[in-house]
């Protein structure tokens, strides 16, 4: 039977139909990681604040000013700030909304994208402020405040000393523990039947990160030619990247996996995304826009669960179709997963899980895709990032995107914090190329960067021709002309 739907579906007979498909159940995932509840948080968390001092109960984008700051001057550097906040106006998620200052220097505090209105802990000890300040005492600490604004809302303000500081600060490390993923990464791809080349391609991954870096460029395809973006790095640098950015945006299934097979013939890597809407049909706006009945999509034998799979199945015959060609795929679908702007982020990270591991089930058990690399790409929008994990039986690569200029190491400790020891570590969407350097002096040795297509390229502004030339051509930058033979 499912020999006979693959032939089917390989030649297009089945895709978008509403074959039955109640036979068929994704593989029991794992449990990644022990999650406590935020009501079980919230009560401990306000039994051991109540032991401090309430310093402040404000409103919304209300600020905090310290009349005196002499309780911080007497206090020791162990001793704790703590207040819960969040954003009450949620179109501000992904924005500052609170501002913590200390001797007139000030720290951000974003609203998470991803439920900004969700009362979140804050905790830094007097040690951190000090940092801040750039003091070396207490004593010289002389200016504390916590402006609120977009929405911000500081719930309860505390200070905690002593026995109530060293409580608070074992109870969250005793949180974070029990919530650690629960790692089983091998070394080897998530895939055991992953086809040669694949195997091949990921053992070289390892072998180069965080030695070397991978150079990549996302292409276009409405510049007069889907090579407008390595015509242009031709021109400026004599060079072509080692991967190929491609998107199944616009049902460009076809061309997309021509150009694929193509970059590989080649030498290159392809590297696939897929900008769509929950119909696995439509494009950009539809992936910002549209959305699911969460519920009845991920329970087995509704309609829309049925659907649903119908419809991720779209892909199959031209990914078939490259690993009968013996080309392996870095695979990044539902990408800038914690993002909240993308339909597939809309289930929570819960919702998430379920997609992630229904569509790689689906693809690796079911269909026997044997040559995808899965790549799960968050955002840099920040929050509880390990929640998003589908756990190692899911992944092969993790990363983040970004278009802040940089090597953006802050961005590169949070998925240092989710990956399993020895998992690549990926930069997958960028504006500006961060040099050797700052990658260097950021702790951030990303396996790869992906510029994003057209201006991101070529406006002179987020990289220049003579920045181009100098990564292109660099001994630490791998480019295509470069890479070993895979097949």
């Amino acid at each position: 039977m499912k020999k006979a739907l693959s032939f089917l579906l390989a030649a297009g007979l089945l895709v978008g139909s509403a074959h039955a498909e109640s036979v068929w159940t994704p593989r029991e995932a794992p449990a990644v990681r022990t999650v406590i509840s935020d009501e079980e948080k919230r009560a401990r968390e306000d039994a051991i604040l109540q032991q401090g001092t309430l310093l402040f109960s404000g409103f919304t984008n209300m600020t905090y000013n310290a009349m005196s700051v002499q309780f911080l001057k007497d206090a020791q550097e162990d001793d704790v700030i703590a207040f819960h906040w969040a954003c009450d106006d949620v179109s501000h998620g992904g924005w500052g909304v609170l501002g913590l200052s200390v001797n007139g220097k000030q720290k951000d505090i974003a609203a998470y994208t991803q439920q900004p209105d969700r009362e979140r802990l804050y905790v830094c000890t007097v040690g951190d402020l000090m940092a801040q300040a750039g003091v070396d005492s207490p004593g010289l600490l002389n200016r504390f405040s916590i402006g609120a604004w977009n929405g911000g809302r500081i719930a309860k303000l505390y200070f905690l000393q002593g026995d109530a500081a060293a409580q608070l600060k074992n109870y969250l490390a005793g949180v974070e523990e029990t919530e650690m993923i629960r790692h089983t990464y091998t070394g080897e791809l998530s895939n055991k039947n992953a086809i040669p080349e694949a195997k091949k391609l990921y053992e070289y991954l390892k072998e180069i990160w965080q030695h070397k870096c991978l150079t990549g460029q996302m292409e276009s395809t409405w510049m007069g030619s889907a090579d407008y973006e390595m015509n242009f790095l031709m021109k400026h640098t004599g060079k072509l990247p080692a991967i190929r950015g491609l998107d199944f945006m616009h049902n460009d299934f076809a061309g997309v996996a021509r150009r694929a097979r193509e970059w590989w013939e080649k030498g290159g890597i392809p590297h696939i995304c897929w900008h769509t809407g929950p119909d696995f049909a439509s494009a950009y706006n539809e992936s910002q826009k549209d959305d699911l009945n969460w519920e009845n999509a991920l329970t087995p034998g509704t309609a829309e669960y049925e659907k649903l799979l119908s419809d991720m199945d779209r892909a199959v015959p031209y990914l078939r179709e490259l690993m009968d060609a013996g080309v392996p795929v870095l695979w990044r679908p539902f990408h800038e997963l914690d993002g909240g702007w993308f339909w597939w982020s809309r289930g929570g990270s819960e919702g998430f899980v379920k997609l992630w591991q229904l569509m790689y089930s689906r693809y690796t058990d079911y269909w026997g895709l044997n040559n995808l690399i899965w790549v799960l790409g968050y955002s840099h929008a920040g929050g509880d990032q390990a929640a998003w994990y589908p756990g190692d039986d899911y992944v092969d690569l993790i990363g983040g995107d970004s278009y802040t200029p940089g090597a953006n190491g802050d961005l590169y400790a949070d998925m240092q914090a989710i990956a399993p020891e020895g998992m690549p570590i990926v930069f997958h969407e960028c504006g500006s190329i961060p040099t050797e350097a700052e990658m260097q002096a950021a702790s951030a040795p990303w396996l790869m960067f992906m510029v994003w297509h057209t201006s991101h390229l070529t406006d002179g502004n987020s990289n220049t021709p003579e920045s181009l030339h100098a990564v292109y051509n660099s001994d630490y930058f791998i480019t295509l002309d470069e890479l070993p033979a895979f097949r």
